[in-house]
């Protein structure tokens, strides 16, 4: 598959997420292009990134590689391949995902994902301040799969909110 523009595609192959943290811009783009904070949030629940396996090179056009494995069910493992496609530090990331084969080599197969940094006031659940609020874009996406993406995305940025509180 070519390319593309993730405007271009047809609205029900999109999910649109949008998530606050009582964090800055720049303290989430660190979160997902410092491979030393990557790997210890970035997951659904009960999945973590192996990180050993971890390849990532923030820089356009640079890889982002992993393996994520199930905290209790370790024999299910889930491969990631990812190549930065824009980066605007700290407003934007974009990348495209090669999904993977049946036999989890990466495919020819892509979905765009992009996170947008945007500083403001935001509303947790611990308080109402100054933060950021990142605005997640995926597709193209079956619609039979959306929930379940949401709901992915919902676990990953929850373990990033407790790890950008740790810091803070």
């Amino acid at each position: 598959m070519q390319d593309f523009k993730l405007e271009d595609l047809p609205a029900g192959e999109v999910i649109s997420y949008r998530h606050e943290f009582a964090a800055s811009p720049q303290q989430l783009y660190a979160a997902f292009t410092d491979p030393s904070l990557f790997v210890r949030w970035f997951g659904p629940a009960d999945w973590k990134v192996m990180p050993q396996t971890l390849t990532l090179e923030p820089v356009l056009g640079g890889r982002q590689q992993f393996v994520m494995q199930h905290r209790v069910e370790k024999k299910f493992q889930a491969p990631l391949y990812m190549r930065f496609v824009d980066m605007r530090e700290p407003s934007l990331i974009e990348y495209r995902e090669a999904l993977p084969t049946p036999q989890g080599q990466p495919s020819e197969t892509l979905v765009g994902i992009r996170l947008e940094f945007e500083a403001g006031t935001v509303v947790t659940e611990d308080s109402v301040g100054e933060g950021t609020i990142l605005k997640l874009t995926q597709g193209p996406l079956p619609a039979g799969v959306h929930e379940q993406t949401l709901e992915s995305w919902s676990g990953s940025f929850a373990k990033l909110a407790d790890l950008l509180t740790q810091q803070g």
